[in-house]
């Protein structure tokens, strides 16, 4: 079975990541939690606001910044033996 990496399943991390963190780390109101949890991921990855914008929607294609936010949730597609794609992901041999 091959795991999925895809922009859709990114999106279903990154939302529920920040759920978790914003119910933990941040004792503030419940919209400023989600804010700070989204930038705080945000700067892990090294991603832009419009690049963090489409992978929160599940529309960012493109691969680095993708790989960036998924090592940022701390799981690595290259382990794997997914290699991200435009848009998708191939397994490689």
């Amino acid at each position: 079975m091959t795991p999925d990496f895809s922009p859709a399943m990114l999106k279903f991390f990154l939302r529920a990541r920040v759920m978790h963190e914003a119910n933990i780390a941040f004792p503030a109101a419940r919209a400023s939690q989600e804010r700070g949890a989204k930038v705080a991921i945000r700067k892990r990855a090294g991603v832009t606001n419009t690049e963090f914008e489409l992978a929160w929607m599940g529309r960012l294609m493109a691969p680095v910044p993708r790989a960036k936010l998924w090592a940022a949730l701390g799981i690595n597609p290259g382990a794997f033996g997914v290699i991200l794609m435009h848009g998708g992901q191939e397994t490689s041999p």
